[in-house]
């Protein structure tokens, strides 16, 4: 994954904001939930992350990070995903694997994460990163919106 890079976003522009909530449309459909109103204080108060590969203006993927106030030296991904057009190609992984050291440098000893078991290639995607599958957690959202949680030692 020569010539990408990882943006750290501090306040959102608005076609930065349109292009992230395109993409989670895309990744989720109708379960994403991801608008103005989440992205804005994420990325003021947590971290919005884009990877981005030099002459393109729209991201190749998105992640959403917050800190845990119980554990502080542990992160919560709220949020990743990669545009559709380069699914399979290994930037899902590069992008991961790019994260987690900077994590690691930033302090952080641990990650964790939500995923649908049905979402197979996000959660063979973690697990090939290192995260292991702690709980399945029955109706998280909801009826019928189990989740995994899967947790990383940095």
């Amino acid at each position: 994954m020569q010539n990408t890079r990882i943006e750290i976003v501090e306040a959102l522009t608005e076609s930065q904001l349109q292009m992230i909530k395109e993409m989670e449309q895309e990744a989720f459909g109708p379960h994403g939930a991801i608008d103005e109103w989440v992205l804005v204080p994420l990325a003021r108060h947590g971290c919005v992350a884009l990877f981005m590969e030099a002459e393109e203006a729209y991201p190749v993927g998105v992640c959403q990070l917050l800190r845990d106030f119980r554990q502080p030296d542990k992160c919560y991904m709220y949020g990743y995903y990669i545009r559709a057009d380069r699914k399979g190609m290994g930037y899902g992984f590069s992008f991961l694997n790019r994260l987690l050291e900077q994590l690691r440098e930033d302090g952080f000893r641990q990650i964790c994460l939500t995923v649908s078991p049905d979402n197979t290639g996000a959660v063979g995607l973690y697990q090939k990163a290192g995260f292991a599958v702690i709980e399945t957690r029955i109706a998280e959202y909801g009826s019928g919106n189990d989740r995994y949680y899967m947790v990383k030692t940095l």
